[in-house]
This record gives structure tokens, C-alpha cells and sequence, in this order.
């Protein structure tokens, strides 16, 4: 093998190292979504001009009862990843959907948005249901 193949070689194995590892990293980024529970996310939001709770249930679960002041995207809608994509990046995002169980629709939400680069992510433990028995704001049907 001559000196140029050599290098270049040596080039391209150190590429595919640094891509392994970027790639590595990113896969750890996206793990490290935390959990934050009711009393802590109400606390949260009132001390963060921020920070958004975004509800990813169906519009007609939204629309029944949700936690004042959430916006809804529906998790399940075909164009969810398009429609979060517009969102602000910087923004502090509390997702959550009608109990948050793992694998359920906030992490498929979750999911989606860390692979669009947010990067400020909470999962609300609980979701709707753990909001609603704690008795904190809700926005009922027809108010």
C-alpha cells in the first residue's frame, strides 16, 4: 500500500469513528428526557415565561378537559412531525398525554421532537390523569 492510500485510509477510518460517536451521542442525548412530576411542573411554569405544556391526546379528549393553558398537538395525527417541527426550539417543553405510561403517545411525541432537536423536554409523570387528581387547573368543556 503506498503512503497516499495509507493516509487517506487513515482518513476514513477516523471518520467513521467520529461519526459512530456522534451518532452515539446523539442516541444518549435523546435518553435523557426527564420526568417532572405534577406540583413540580405547576411550579415550573409559573417561574418560566418559557415553558409550554403541550398535550398530545386527540383534540376531542383536549376538548372534553385539559390543563389550562396547554396547547394541543395530536400525536396521532399524520402531520404531527411536521407541525411540531415549526415549533420554537428554545422553548421548554412539558409533554404529556392522558397517563404518560412508557411507550405510550408522550413518548412517541417525545420521541419525534428529540429527533427534530429539541432539546429542553420534560415527560409530565402522569400525564392529564395525575394533573386532574391533584386537583390543579383545568380547562373544562365549554369554558
Amino acid at each position: 500500500m503506498n503512503k497516499t492510500n495509507f493516509r487517506l485510509s487513515g482518513l476514513i477510518f477516523l471518520a467513521g469513528i467520529l461519526a459512530m460517536t456522534n451518532v452515539q451521542a446523539e442516541s444518549e442525548a435523546r435518553k435523557t428526557v426527564e420526568k417532572i412530576d405534577v406540583n413540580t411542573a405547576q411550579e415550573y411554569l409559573a417561574q418560566h415565561e418559557n415553558a409550554v405544556i403541550m398535550d398530545v391526546r386527540t383534540p376531542a379528549e383536549f376538548n372534553l378537559s385539559h390543563i389550562t393553558g396547554a396547547m394541543n398537538i395530536n400525536v396521532q395525527d399524520d402531520s404531527f412531525e411536521s407541525m411540531v417541527a415549526g415549533l420554537d426550539k428554545d422553548k421548554t417543553y412539558l409533554v404529556h398525554c392522558t397517563k404518560n405510561p412508557a411507550g405510550g403517545r408522550s413518548s412517541r411525541a417525545l420521541d419525534t421532537l428529540q429527533s427534530l432537536g429539541f432539546k429542553n423536554l420534560y415527560n409530565l409523570e402522569g400525564g392529564y390523569i395525575a394533573w386532574k387528581e391533584a386537583e390543579l387547573p383545568l380547562t373544562e368543556a365549554g369554558n
